[in-house]
């Protein structure tokens, strides 16, 4: 029988401390859905979208990590299967958004779609019933894929079988097919069918980086602060820290080019139905934003991380990955918020409303975490792990 971790009381006092924060936030938040509606739904979507997307990433994360085999998925595959596990939680919480649909999202409104020739042209496709099947169709599917990503890790465990391990391999592949698509057009949905107006091909792929990315950091910062539980005695060195920082290092790297590459092409087509988002997001003080965003989702994590001695530092490689935490929120506010106010602002339901959220979130996976062992109790992957460290002589951390 495996030890329980050394972390098990304060996974439960954090659990509890989150749930606390969670509710009492909510609950503030409350006074906010009945004096300002509006504010509300719209501050609900930012948030809810941030949280969401590091549910999906966390499990699309752990369906790559299966198909490349790589050493650095053993150890954050515990933390990634209880951060995709929280996707059942995201199902629940989408229902304010959809309840507020005609408030958020101007093809619900039919006074609106009456005198718009475009929307009445768009129609069959944004429309509130076919709208809240598909999203609720996604988060049903991304609940599947975390119940049985997390169901069959554990089966392999207790079979300790070469075979399991290889059907979780084969089955990450249809995984991470299907989640590209259902993740590409919820972006689609949620954010930009918010100006129906404009599209863009690429925006899916540079939401869907973005989730990869958040995943990544998250787990990062959950691994340096678990680190010296007693499973990670000679499995856990600097070397995967490294490789966790070289991937966030890509991700931020194909986060620019995507934006680039978005932002060039509209800019240069120079079309009145694209450039008017551009326009909007660059005024008003979101310009200011935007600016913000590249620095810490770009310029600061690529330069630092360049670097190897920093990505071999576990507490220097979690101090990049909060920033990048950090500027996936700004970059889903800079995505949504513009959308209802012409001028940057800020409100007091942003903040409670952030934190509401992610602590039900964060409660539910402290609770799903200390469920298991932070290492898998059979992996293939572990003996090679330890024949590899010994090879490579890494200095433990």
């Amino acid at each position: 029988m495996t030890q329980p971790s050394k972390f098990l009381p304060q996974f439960e006092k954090y659990q509890r401390l989150a749930l606390i924060i969670g509710v009492v936030g909510l609950l503030i938040s409350a006074i906010g859905l009945f004096t300002n509606n509006d504010q509300f739904l719209q501050s609900y979507l930012v948030s809810y979208v941030f949280w969401m997307q590091l549910s999906v990433g966390c499990a699309f994360v752990l369906a790559i990590q299966y198909l490349v085999s790589g050493r650095w998925g053993v150890v954050i595959q515990r933390i990634l299967e209880a951060g995709g596990f929280t996707l059942p939680l995201m199902l629940i919480l989408i229902v304010p958004v959809l309840l507020g649909l005609p408030t958020l999202y101007e093809w619900a409104r039919p006074e609106a779609v009456a005198h718009d020739a475009l929307l009445q042209h768009k129609a069959p496709y944004l429309n509130v019933p076919f709208f809240t099947f598909r999203v609720l169709g996604y988060l049903v599917i991304w609940s599947a894929i975390a119940y049985l990503q997390r169901k069959w890790s554990y089966r392999r465990d207790t079979l300790r079988t070469e075979e399991s391990h290889i059907r979780l391999k084969n089955f990450s592949g249809p995984i991470s097919v299907v989640l590209g698509l259902t993740v590409t057009f919820a972006s689609f949905d949620l954010m930009m069918s918010l100006d129906a107006q404009w599209y863009s091909t690429i925006f899916g792929i540079i939401f869907g980086v973005g989730a990869g990315a958040a995943a990544f950091a998250f787990a990062t910062i959950i691994l340096a602060l678990v680190r010296e539980d007693h499973v990670f005695s000679g499995k856990l060195t600097s070397l995967q820290f490294n490789d966790l920082g070289n991937f966030l290092l890509t991700m931020v790297m194909l986060w620019a080019y995507m934006e680039l590459s978005q932002f060039l092409i509209i800019w240069l087509g120079n079309l009145k139905e694209e450039i008017p988002w551009y326009l909007l997001r660059t005024s008003g003080g979101w310009g200011g934003m935007g600016i913000i965003l590249v620095a810490f989702n770009f310029v600061v994590p690529f330069f630092f991380l360049l670097l190897r001695e920093n990505k071999r530092r576990y507490g220097r490689v979690a101090a990049i990955a909060w920033i990048i935490i950090v500027a996936r929120y700004i970059e889903l506010y800079w995505f949504i918020a513009p959308t209802f106010s012409p001028t940057l602002t800020f409100h007091w339901l942003d903040l409670t409303l952030l934190v509401g959220i992610g602590g039900i979130w964060m409660s539910l996976f402290l609770w799903q975490l200390k469920q298991k062992p932070l290492l898998p109790e059979y992996d293939p992957r572990m003996e090679e792990e330890s024949s590899y460290e010994h090879a490579a002589t890494a200095e433990a951390v």
